[in-house]
């Protein structure tokens, strides 16, 4: 790798903290970092994007995005969005209503109204809902409590529970 040019970028101090005998340069964004391990001994790394949440021109708050670039305990490449408002702060329902709609549970039938889908049945009910209905307990209470929602918000995002070890424990025992 060979510099084009060097500059100053600030007025503080930068330190080079290396280890003796190691020389790991890695390159993310056009930038060249040495003896970076925090990536791989990292157990979570999230990046956090966000989006502007607005009604005509009035500025309500914001739609984060969490990605999940690398986890122990999330499956990577994960996208769960959190929805705060100015008025009322972090929503309850905050990004149920993506992962309801690819599970599907919740369905649109048409633009702007979401039906709720019995998940054991596959039929979805009478009753239509605007999105703004939607953010209510009223909405949620039989979907959240539904095994088969449990289960698939647990195939998409987690990566296993319990002790990676015990398989081997219980042989171990057993011999």
């Amino acid at each position: 790798m060979k510099i084009k040019s060097i500059k100053s970028v600030g007025k503080r101090k930068v330190y080079d903290i290396s280890v003796a005998n190691v020389n790991h340069y890695i390159m993310e964004n056009g930038v060249a970092s040495h003896n970076t391990g925090s990536y791989y001994s990292a157990d979570n790394i999230f990046i956090i994007g966000r989006r502007q949440e607005k009604k005509q021109t009035e500025l309500l708050g914001y739609n984060f995005i969490i990605n999940v670039e690398k986890s122990r305990y999330v499956r990577e490449k994960s996208k769960i969005p959190i929805s705060v408002r100015f008025e009322g702060g972090l929503s309850t329902w905050s990004g149920l209503i993506e992962m309801a709609l690819e599970c599907g549970c919740v369905i649109k039938p048409n633009q702007g109204w979401y039906q709720r889908v019995d998940l054991n049945t596959g039929e979805a009910e009478d009753k239509k809902w605007r999105l703004a209905d939607t953010d209510t307990k009223e909405f949620w209470k039989d979907i959240l409590t539904n095994k088969a929602f449990q289960e698939w918000i647990k195939n998409k995002y987690q990566i296993s529970s319990g002790d990676l070890m015990a398989i081997d424990v219980e042989e171990e025992n057993e011999i």
